[in-house]
């Protein structure tokens, strides 16, 4: 049977945190991209069932519904899950919780490291993470909108008063999306954030960017910054052109942490991640997988990402704050 059946075909859960607003001491909890909440929630559903495993677990689905709300008001330590996956890390990287929490969750030495995630240093130095693979960020560009002007070779070129207005960013409201920001900020300084938020014509959905670009739709624009996904999805092939800056694709890791002891859901959670039908999974849309042993897709540039170090610290924030701030200078100007 092909992935997608198995995807289809597979029962969607049921969880009583959806069901009767219910919260639950978990083995298991999953946060993802939205175009892998259901597919985790499907196929992690019959992993548990062939095992004959009945876990307490819950995956946020593809809406961000949070019921848990990243088990920022737990007290006891027992009340946090086994293990938990996520995807930046978001919540469960920074210092509140992790500080918080420091020696709950254990180091575990990854085995099958894939050369680009390491160049890019996407594996935990501290092996309290694990990295399964990540989603990338990349150009998109309609030629024909760009009227003659050069495409964009690097994340830098994307600041260059020629392409003011021209410009779609995968983000809500008025801003990038945080980690995009972030990656953009980390490596080219908050300040420079005000040339991007001028060339900045709207901020959209993946979705939103990919059915817009090279269509006659009068919200199309010269450029797109969007997930691999949506670019690769974009109907318009003949008037776009997906660019993988020569810097590296911005990512999003995917990751997990557990405890020391894990239960026996928690561990048949860990071997799902780890193995050959998640890595199909998230290469199915277009991500990048981090085990070599079971990575299909050869990646056509390299990958980039701001590193542990700033994802552990308050810094970050206070960089992500000052080039929002820039960002809205330029943008709203």
């Amino acid at each position: 049977m092909m992935l997608a059946e198995q995807v289809i075909d597979a029962e969607e859960p049921v969880f009583p945190e959806e069901e009767w607003g219910a919260t639950r001491r978990l083995d298991f909890y999953g946060q993802n991209i939205p175009p892998l909440a259901r597919a985790m929630r499907r196929l992690l559903a019959e992993h548990f069932r062939r095992r004959q495993l009945q876990p307490a677990w819950y995956v946020t689905g593809p809406f961000g519904n949070e019921p848990y709300r990243q088990f920022s008001e737990v007290e006891d330590a027992d009340d946090l899950p086994a293990l938990i996956a996520d995807a930046g890390p978001r919540a469960f990287g920074r210092p509140a919780f992790a500080e918080r929490w420091a020696g709950v969750y254990a180091a575990r030495r990854q085995a099958g490291r894939r050369a680009e995630f390491v160049q890019a240093g996407l594996y935990d130095p501290a092996d309290i993470f694990q990295t399964h693979g990540c989603s990338c960020w990349l150009i998109l560009a309609d030629e024909q909108e760009l009227a003659g002007r050069p495409l964009p070779t690097a994340w830098c070129d994307l600041f260059a008063p020629r392409y003011e207005r021209s410009i779609v960013l995968n983000g809500d409201g008025d801003l990038p999306a945080r980690l995009l920001l972030a990656n953009l900020a980390h490596d080219h300084g908050a300040a420079a954030m005000t040339a991007l938020g001028r060339n900045t014509r709207a901020i959209r959905s993946g979705g939103e960017m990919g059915r817009a670009a090279g269509s006659h739709s009068p919200e199309r624009a010269a450029l797109y910054v969007l997930p691999w996904f949506w670019a690769r999805n974009n109907i318009h092939t003949q008037r776009t052109r997906i660019l993988w800056p020569r810097d590296g694709a911005y990512v999003t890791p995917l990751v997990s942490l557990g405890r020391r002891e894990l239960s026996p859901g928690a561990q048949a959670a860990l071997d799902f991640l780890g193995g050959p039908l998640w890595a199909a999974t998230m290469e199915s849309v277009d991500c990048v997988v981090a085990d070599p042993r079971h990575a299909r897709a050869p990646l056509p540039g390299p990958l980039r990402w701001t590193g542990w170090e700033p994802v552990r610290s308050a810094a970050l924030d206070d960089l992500v704050a000052s080039a929002a701030a820039h960002f809205r200078q330029g943008f709203h100007a």
